[in-house]
């Protein structure tokens, strides 16, 4: 009996298992994290200290510009959810808003283009009418209620009311003389061409009957003529009244009122002629003016009824006063 052997010894051997040589696939997954854990934590501790510094001081300038866009926004009323704050009460707004202004300057747009209730008339007259005259504007939108013709194919202007219409069976007689001038159709033999002379333009209010009226004839004449060949304004006027407008046959009676003779800037001159015709039918009023230039004779005619004369014979003598030519 060994002596060192107790009877109540026991030997314990630690054998290790038969699988701990091989580590289970958890147990090599955690071992592999906590050892590339380890090794990162390592690499930050491990960074250079300018390195560190630089990423300090960009962290610190990214939290300074956040505080100052929210110092920013807070100033111009803005929260940080970019929702606009109210401003307070009684605050001036110096900058107008948008959408107003646009509604207002279109507004502004269509009232001076269909020159309602007259605004672009009287915006245009403020300076006495000559900017519009001299852009000839007044031919669109009536200046003083005077609006003007310019006919340019026979280079004549005048002014007239401005709520008188033009004449449209005048320009559909007009029109239809164009068109048989133009046809190519050969005309018949037995058709005859009667020469008459037809306005080149003419107006009158709505609704009337045609007694009050202006019209511009223009009609050829002897090549060379001139007015002065006639004499004074009045030795013309009444030279003409007796030969045209109160012949023995018409049956008319031609009174001449007054003769007179002016130039315009080009040195074009014009004879004013006011005389009165009575026959059976009517009792008229008229103011004429005559202009002869390159073998034309032009002849301006405004008239009314003699019992309106008294209202009408400003705005007549008015038109009568603008007609003038072209270069």
């Amino acid at each position: 009996m060994r002596p060192w052997l107790g009877a109540k010894s026991t030997l314990y051997v630690c054998m290790p298992a038969q699988d701990s040589a091989m580590p289970s696939p958890a147990t090599h997954k955690r071992k592999h994290c906590l050892t590339h854990k380890t090794h990162r934590n390592r690499r930050a501790e491990s960074k250079p200290s300018h390195i560190s510094a630089v990423n300090e001081g960009r962290r610190t300038e990214l939290n300074n510009s956040n505080k100052q866009a929210d110092v920013d926004n807070s100033s111009q009323g803005v929260d940080q959810r970019g929702l606009k704050q109210s401003q307070p009460v009684g605050e001036l707004q110096l900058l107008p808003n948008r959408r107003f202004f646009l509604a207002g300057l279109g507004s502004l747009t269509i009232v001076l283009v269909s020159n309602l209730g007259g605004a672009t008339g009287f915006l245009l007259g403020l300076d006495g009418g000559r900017t519009a005259s001299k852009l000839k504007i007044d031919s669109i939108f009536p200046v003083h209620g005077l609006k003007r013709c310019i006919n340019y194919q026979q280079k004549f202007e005048f002014q007239y009311p401005g709520d008188w219409l033009a004449d449209r069976n005048m320009y559909a007689r007009r029109a239809q003389r164009i068109e048989s001038r133009n046809s190519l159709d050969p005309m018949a033999p037995s058709r005859s061409r009667k020469s008459v002379a037809e306005p080149e333009a003419a107006f009158g209010p709505p609704g009337s009957s045609g007694e009050e009226n202006i019209s511009v004839v223009v009609a050829p004449i002897q090549t060379g003529f001139r007015l002065e060949s006639l004499g004074t304004a009045e030795q013309a006027g009444r030279r003409f009244l007796e030969t045209t407008v109160a012949s023995i046959n018409a049956n008319r009676e031609a009174v001449l009122v007054s003769a007179q003779s002016r130039y315009d800037d080009i040195g074009q001159l014009y004879y004013n002629l006011e005389y009165t015709v009575k026959s059976p039918d009517f009792f008229r009023h008229n103011i004429s003016v005559y202009a002869a230039r390159n073998g034309m004779l032009y002849t301006f005619n405004s008239q009314c009824p003699e019992d309106k004369w008294a209202t009408e014979k400003t705005k007549l003598a008015v038109a009568a006063q603008s007609f003038s030519l072209l270069l």
